[in-house]
């Protein structure tokens, strides 16, 4: 058994850590998404300890008969349960994730992030967290007057949350200073990034630097390799030191901007001499008291957004309903301040937005790295459930096209057959679709495609029928939101959608999910699927339309 029974973890794990032990059980991953974590969250190995005589008198009662290689084995399979347990709650950490917490909170909400960052810890991932408050807002308008003020304010707020993750098993030190100076910059941008230079840039009031000129971000990691050798969450105040050595205060946005650009650094990895190769953070995270990013189709907020496509859609949206500036205020920033963190790092890099009540969520997305649940699922079903948590990705652009002369078919013969895992019948293939293409919309690089056709009952021309021909995804590029950035696409450009799958395909649940009704068509081992209005109706019609279409692959 992968996991020891239940008796055994109480005895050797506090409260704490049988919570975790059920937030992990509860996520219920995949065999796919779960081997995708043990991936990239190694359990390091441990040297058994020596079986002593006393455990195996107190494990197995005098009268019970077994054989000696017997009882030795079955203890070892329990040390093996126990070593397993405790390996996964061990201070090396695999990877990192830049945190803002933004509050205020209150004592209960302060309580569950504190239990999550802890949480988190135990399962390998090094937080690095940046302080924020919306109530700090008021004071910074003041200027420099109230600095001493507000750096005290911070400390404590620094102090609470570091306290709180030490009764929940965790470890964490505020850090103070010596993260962020400020240098002289150029005099041309204020609270924004530098497109050319990709710096952020701010004015601050009353500073005393030795020109008044913009102040440049400039980020120090020396007190990261201390923090990780003693495992140890940092919590970092969004505080800097001028040119003349004087504490400023600055945008905590701005400071994660610049802090994922240091640790995307590869030669900072370096300098600071770290076991980890990997440094650069493999998820930004935004706890708040709002929630994600609020959704017009949906009560809560968005379940996942492909940033690269959907970024122009979500700042309209903004103005379309102004009331998500009171009940939001922040989201617009956020969204900002992720898209520009994501864009210093890696393409397989997430962002989450979480509010502090729900923040057990992030224990779900860091093992599964994906959103509860689909957000394709069709809003109108009553099994689909809401949300106030949004995952992010930079994403990929989406590209349509309406003529063969467009695709690079290599590409998109290779992403077909690596989904399908078959051979595709090429020639004949493109023959069949070039008469009755409507759109192919392709995911970024061939990372995802869809092939729409228009089919005509009585011949191969082009009709008035939307089928789904194709639905691909690159195996590589599984688990990274593709097929529901396809799947919405296609709900966007097509009321009503039919398609077919073999009855043994293990993709059937997805579509069952999705659809509106199916049937299984007599003397064939297809199921026909279906969405939209007035399908029932034509059923005979749809049948008929997949009695004439060929294989696609090479039997």
């Amino acid at each position: 058994m992968l996991f020891a029974t239940i008796s055994s973890i109480k005895k050797c794990f506090g409260e704490t850590d049988r919570d975790l032990i059920y937030e992990v059980l509860s996520t219920i991953p995949s065999r796919k998404e779960a081997q995708s974590f043990l991936k990239r969250f190694s359990i390091p190995y441990m040297k058994p300890p020596p079986i002593l005589k006393s455990k195996v008198a107190k494990a197995f009662s005098p009268d019970r008969k077994t054989e000696p290689e017997l009882t030795n084995k079955d203890i070892k399979q329990e040390l093996r349960k126990e070593q397993f347990i405790d390996s996964l709650f061990s201070k090396e950490f695999d990877h990192v994730a830049l945190i803002k917490i933004q509050g205020p909170f209150t004592p209960l909400d302060l309580r569950s992030v504190a239990k999550t960052l802890a949480h988190l810890q135990k399962l390998g991932l090094m937080s690095i967290v940046v302080l924020d408050n919306d109530d700090w807002k008021e004071m910074l308008k003041e200027g420099p007057s109230r600095f001493n003020e507000l750096r005290k304010w911070m400390i404590n707020d620094a102090e609470n949350i570091s306290d709180a993750i030490d009764i929940f098993g965790g470890r964490a030190t505020p850090i103070y200073d010596s993260v962020f100076t400020l240098t002289n910059g150029t005099n041309n941008l204020v609270l924004k990034k530098d497109t050319n230079k990709h710096h952020c840039y701010f004015k601050l009031p009353g500073r005393t630097l030795a020109s008044d000129a913009d102040a440049k971000i400039n980020v120090s990691l020396n007190w990261l390799k201390w923090c990780y050798n003693l495992g140890q969450i940092p919590i970092i105040l969004p505080i800097a030191i001028d040119g003349l050595l004087i504490q400023r205060t600055i945008p905590a946005n701005s400071g994660m901007i610049e802090l994922s650009r240091a640790l995307s650094n590869p030669s900072n990895a370096n300098i600071l001499n770290l076991k980890t190769p990997e440094l650069e953070p493999m998820k930004i995270i935004v706890i708040n008291s709002e929630g994600g990013i609020p959704s017009e189709e949906r009560k809560g907020s968005h379940v996942f957004i492909n940033i690269q496509q959907e970024y122009d859609y979500l700042k309209q949206s903004y103005k379309v309903n102004p009331h998500w500036n009171f009940t939001h205020p922040t989201g617009l920033e956020n969204l900002d301040l992720i898209k520009s963190c994501l864009e210093n790092l890696p393409f397989t890099s997430s962002a989450i937005i979480v509010p502090a009540y729900s923040s057990t969520a992030l224990v779900s997305n860091l093992i599964t790295d994906k959103p509860r649940f689909s957000s394709s699922l069709p809003l109108s079903a009553s099994t689909t459930p809401s949300t106030t948590t949004t995952v992010l990705r930079l994403g990929a652009p989406v590209l349509y096209h309406h003529s063969l002369s467009t695709i690079n078919i290599p590409s998109f013969k290779s992403l077909i057959e690596s989904s399908f895992g078959r051979k595709l019948n090429i020639d004949n293939y493109l023959s069949r679709i070039e008469k009755c293409l409507d759109m192919i919309i392709v995911v970024g690089d061939y990372q995802g495609a869809v092939v729409v056709t228009m089919e005509n009952v009585e011949d191969n021309k082009k009709g008035d029928l939307p089928y789904l021909d194709k639905i691909a995804v690159d195996p590589n590029s599984q688990g990274m939101g593709i097929a529901d950035i396809l799947w919405k696409q296609l709900q966007t450009h097509y009321p009503n959608l039919l398609w077919r799958s073999r009855d043994d395909n293990i993709v059937n649940k997805w579509y069952f999910e999705r659809s509106d009704g199916n049937l299984r068509v007599p003397g064939s081992h297809w199921v026909m699927f279906w969405y939209g209005s007035g399908a029932v109706d034509k059923l005979p019609l749809y049948t008929e339309v997949f009695k004439k279409i060929p294989a696609s692959f090479c039997s």
